[in-house]
C-alpha cells in the first residue's frame, strides 16, 4: 500500500483508482458528486470529490483526507508538497474553494510565493491558480462603484504581483 502519511490530497488517477479500491466505501452524495471511504488500516477517512466541474467530463478528480485542508493548509501543500499532483490539487482545489463557497486565498497566496526561492514551483503555483488573471471575481450585485472598483483593484494589484514574479 502507498505511504501516506505525508499526504493530504491526491489527483494522481491511478493512485486514486489503487486506494478507492483498497478503501471501503461508507457514503456516496450523489447530489455533490463525492464518495467517502474508510482506510480501516489506519482508520482515516478520505473524500473524493472534483473541481474545476465546470470543464468537459466533469472535472478534476481528487480524493482527500478528512478533514479537508483548510485554505491556510492548501497554501502550504501548493508550495512545500513533494508530490506534483498534491501541488496540483491543493491548486485547483484553492480555486474551487474561492468559487463555489467564496473563499479568498490569493492575499495570502502571493505574500507567501514573494518569499520563497523555488523559481519553478512559483510559476507553476501562479499558473494552476489563475494568480496572474486581473478578473474580479467578487459578485457586484448590491455594491456601488467605489466597492466594485476596490474589489476589481484587489484583483488587478495581486495579479501585477504574480506577473512579477513571473518574470523573476
Amino acid at each position: 500500500m502507498t505511504d501516506l502519511v505525508k499526504r493530504h490530497l491526491i489527483s494522481d488517477l491511478k493512485l486514486i483508482d489503487t486506494l478507492t479500491t483498497q478503501f471501503e466505501l461508507v457514503h456516496t452524495d450523489n447530489d455533490n458528486w463525492t464518495k467517502t471511504y474508510l482506510d480501516k488500516d489506519k482508520n482515516e477517512k478520505w473524500l473524493s470529490y472534483y473541481v474545476d466541474g465546470a470543464q468537459h467530463g466533469g472535472g478534476n478528480k481528487i480524493l482527500g483526507k478528512l478533514p479537508l485542508p483548510s485554505t491556510d493548509k492548501l497554501i502550504d501543500i501548493a508550495i512545500n508538497s513533494e508530490s506534483e499532483d498534491e501541488v496540483f490539487a491543493a491548486c485547483r482545489t484553492l480555486t474551487n474553494n474561492e468559487e463555489l463557497k467564496k473563499q479568498d486565498f490569493r492575499l495570502s497566496l502571493i505574500d507567501k510565493l514573494e518569499v520563497i526561492h523555488d523559481k519553478e514551483r512559483r510559476k507553476r503555483v501562479i499558473e494552476l491558480t489563475g494568480l496572474s488573471s486581473p478578473l474580479n471575481r467578487q459578485d457586484i450585485l448590491g455594491k456601488n462603484s467605489r466597492q466594485i472598483e476596490s474589489d476589481a483593484y484587489y484583483y488587478k494589484r495581486i495579479a501585477e504581483r504574480a506577473d512579477n514574479l513571473k518574470r523573476q
